[in-house]
């Protein structure tokens, strides 16, 4: 499989567009392995020569011009973050292709592949843990290390679980063997020219199936995920309806105490223990789309049942920091839409107080401020754009006898250490992205608990 990857750059004039953290691993693969290529190298903002071999030739384009150097090369690797909003590449678009192309081009049949609006760590994290009771896995995508750093271990991998986003997936012609797609929200509008571009983007995970492929989704989503769509492939539907069970379809049933199994080749129930550290039917939702997997490819029950039992929330996940002066508070940082952060406050017992808001990306929040506005009669504490604009529309509503707006993160911790009733909850929880004023949701994350503890006295 390296071989033929190496085959395709060798000779050709090879572009590196982006180089962030992919960029930086295409680049030492191509140089690890003596490819012998034309190679350039494309970035918006001015890049890290220290990562670069100073000997090396190569051909430069920084600045704001950079993406008008993709019509002088025979490739384009094109880094996921790379955006051609309001670019026309139709003429082109044959030769722009990505480290996940690459990959799955040559090596599908040993891919697991997730993506969806959210939940895709959880779920990935989830698949990993339970396939490694019986195969030897590699994590790899938006959560791990870029594929191209695990390519020298193909050879001793039986599958690869991999994490991809909507960007990954943007202009991908291949699918993985095992294609999971776990829901669809607005999402990602500064990088699309719509949502319907965004979703089409994501649909590519099972688009380029055959049929001895096998695609899981979310039922109760299907019209969104599906349309348009012909399903070739073998096809597994997750459902919290327990009455969605017929002979002719492979199912997957789940309830906040059970999972049912309706596939082909077995019938059963596995039953969900205990664990502190998962919230929310969404999260059972993620074990029985890992379930699903782990059933295809024969892992036994027991082995199950302990993944899920020993199974750590990873950061900024509905993670628990701890009790401060009487107050329990949660990360959420990871929440960047509506929907996210009215299942976070639904998946939370005794929530007194919620901390919204980040960057405007244009997306929609009406449903959450209907959810304020009706359902959550606690605190809120508005922030940044997203929040002045959630804030604007309760003003007018006058529903903002308990939300409160203030300008950053800094600020509403300090009011919601104040605020929240001692033997209740505290949850950042931001429905907003973190970029412009955060490197990252881990970033943004690791600031609340900073501030939880200055502002508690810790």
């Amino acid at each position: 499989m390296k071989k033929q990857i190496i085959k395709e750059l060798e000779n050709k004039s090879v572009l590196i567009l982006g180089f962030g953290r992919e960029g930086k691993s295409t680049y030492r693969f191509i140089k690890e392995n003596n490819i012998n290529c034309e190679l350039g190298v494309a970035d918006k903002k001015e890049i890290d020569y220290e990562d670069i071999n100073i000997h090396d030739n190569i051909k430069f384009h920084i600045g704001d011009n950079y993406l008008e150097s993709i019509y002088d090369y025979d490739i384009v690797i094109k880094s996921p973050g790379i955006s051609f909003k309001g670019k026309n590449i139709s003429g082109i678009n044959t030769k722009i292709t990505s480290q996940t192309e690459l990959f799955l081009k040559y090596a599908s049949e040993k891919v697991v592949g997730i993506t969806g609006t959210k939940g895709k760590s959880t779920t990935s994290s989830l698949i990993r843990d339970m396939l490694s009771s019986k195969y030897k896995v590699m994590l790899v995508g938006n959560i791990g290390r870029p594929v191209f750093e695990e390519i020298d271990s193909y050879d001793d991998t039986e599958f690869y679980v991999y994490e991809l986003s909507s960007h990954q997936l943007e202009n991908c012609n291949y699918s993985p063997h095992i294609a999971i797609l776990l829901n669809m929200y607005e999402e990602h509008l500064d990088h699309y020219v719509s949502y319907d571009a965004y979703k089409e983007a994501k649909r590519n995970i099972f688009k380029h199936q055959n049929d001895n492929d096998y695609y899981i989704y979310n039922y109760e989503m299907k019209d969104i995920l599906n349309v348009n769509s012909k399903l070739k492939q073998n096809v597994i539907e997750v459902t919290n309806n327990e009455k969605y069970i017929t002979d002719n379809k492979d199912a997957i049933v789940y309830s906040s105490k059970e999972v049912r199994v309706h596939l082909k080749s077995e019938d059963c129930i596995i039953k969900i223990p205990e664990n502190d550290s998962i919230y929310g039917i969404h999260n059972i939702y993620n074990i029985a789309v890992a379930i699903a997997v782990s059933k295809l490819l024969n892992v036994k029950n027991e082995d199950i049942v302990n993944s899920i039992k020993n199974f750590k929330t990873l950061p900024h996940r509905l993670e628990k920091l701890g009790e401060f002066n009487g107050v329990t508070y949660i990360d959420d940082s990871i929440a960047t839409i509506p929907e996210a952060t009215i299942s976070a406050i639904k998946s939370i017992d005794n929530v007194d107080t919620v901390l919204i808001g980040g960057m405007d990306r244009g997306i929609n929040y009406g449903l959450l401020i209907e959810y304020i506005s009706k359902e959550f009669n606690h605190n809120v504490i508005l922030m940044y754009d997203s929040g002045k604009k959630i804030y604007s529309k309760l003003q007018k509503m006058k529903c903002t006898s308990n939300i409160k707006y203030v300008e950053n993160l800094d600020e509403a911790v300090k009011l919601a250490t104040k605020i929240t009733a001692k033997g209740k909850t505290c949850i950042l929880s931001p429905a907003a992205a973190s970029y412009g004023i955060f490197k990252n949701f881990e970033e943004r994350g690791d600031k609340f608990k900073e501030l939880v503890k200055k502002y508690s006295n810790i």
